[in-house]
């Protein structure tokens, strides 16, 4: 068997279609598909069913799927760690950090670099849309994003969800708020939210709270980074926000009152996200397993 068919494979299974795989392949769409056709002819099989617009396995084909992967990531692993022991050179591991939670998981990447501090580390900041499909392409190696609303194609670790705070300028209320703040009397503040890049995203999940409870906000600007938002709003934007507990810090914050809100909606949701023919980076794994978001 082939194992260059095999990463074709994988691939499309990973994109769900043939075209989507040729682009994130970087080659022409007729030999992909001659390749999977030669890979079906060889085990007298089909591996695929069309559904709309997307290709979906048989049952065959997700258990090669999964076989695949696993004997991808071992080659991957041997040739890894062969070129390390023959070049004694530095291991690198590429991590994906999303804007939405750059301070709650910073404990957990300082704490890699302490534990391996021979290891390099690149790390990409950016918005969580983007950072699924760096990991698709093979960019990175694990992502720690907001979790994928479509699992399919990854392998994923959650963390417990984040509360969510709100952020209101002092422009808007004479004294500080009681916290908990009533989640629907933040409709009555102009609104900034954040935004997905890409497809739908947290903001779409808040409005539509508002929505359900009878009120529709005036939202007046969508930004992608929390860090962003803040520093708008200390700098004398008129608004409010609402975003994830871990990545507001009070004490930093002169001209904003920040006040925990009720009911709060579960919206933000770390996780840490790679394609399953990538290996689990096993240092920071020992991180995780031993209790992950630390205690304080």
């Amino acid at each position: 068997m082939d194992l260059k068919r095999l990463k074709y494979f994988c691939k499309v299974v990973e994109q769900g279609s043939i075209s989507q795989a040729a682009r994130a392949l970087n080659m022409a769409q007729p030999p992909l598909s001659k390749r999977i056709q030669e890979l079906e002819d060889e085990l007298n099989a089909p591996l695929f069913v069309r559904n709309g617009n997307r290709l979906e396995t048989t049952e065959a084909g997700y258990y090669l799927y999964r076989k695949a992967c696993d004997i991808l990531r071992q080659i991957e692993d041997t040739a890894r760690e062969t070129k390390l022991l023959s070049n004694r050179e530095t291991k690198v591991l590429k991590v994906g950090l999303t804007h939405l939670f750059q301070r709650y998981f910073k404990p957990l990447l300082l704490e890699l670099h302490r534990r391996n501090p021979d290891a390099e580390l690149h790390i990409s900041v950016l918005d969580s849309s983007y950072l699924e499909s760096h990991l698709n392409e093979g960019l990175i190696d694990v992502a720690l994003i907001q979790k994928p609303r479509k699992f399919e194609g990854f392998d994923c670790i959650t963390f417990p969800p984040i509360p969510v705070v709100a952020v209101i300028s002092h422009k808007l209320l004479a004294e500080a708020p009681v916290s908990p703040f009533p989640y629907l009397a933040l409709s009555q503040f102009p609104l900034v939210l954040l935004h997905r890049a890409k497809d739908a995203g947290t903001d779409e999940i808040l409005l539509d709270h508002f929505h359900k409870g009878g009120k529709h906000p005036h939202v007046i600007m969508h930004i992608t980074q929390p860090e962003a938002i803040l520093d708008w709003i200390e700098s004398g934007l008129a608004a409010a926000t609402l975003l994830p507990a871990s990545e507001v810090d009070a004490s930093k914050l002169s001209h904003s009152y920040v006040v925990e809100v009720f009911p709060s909606p579960m919206v933000f949701f770390p996780a840490l996200v790679k394609t399953p023919v990538t290996p689990y980076t096993q240092e920071m794994m020992e991180i995780i397993q031993k209790g992950y978001p630390f205690q304080k």
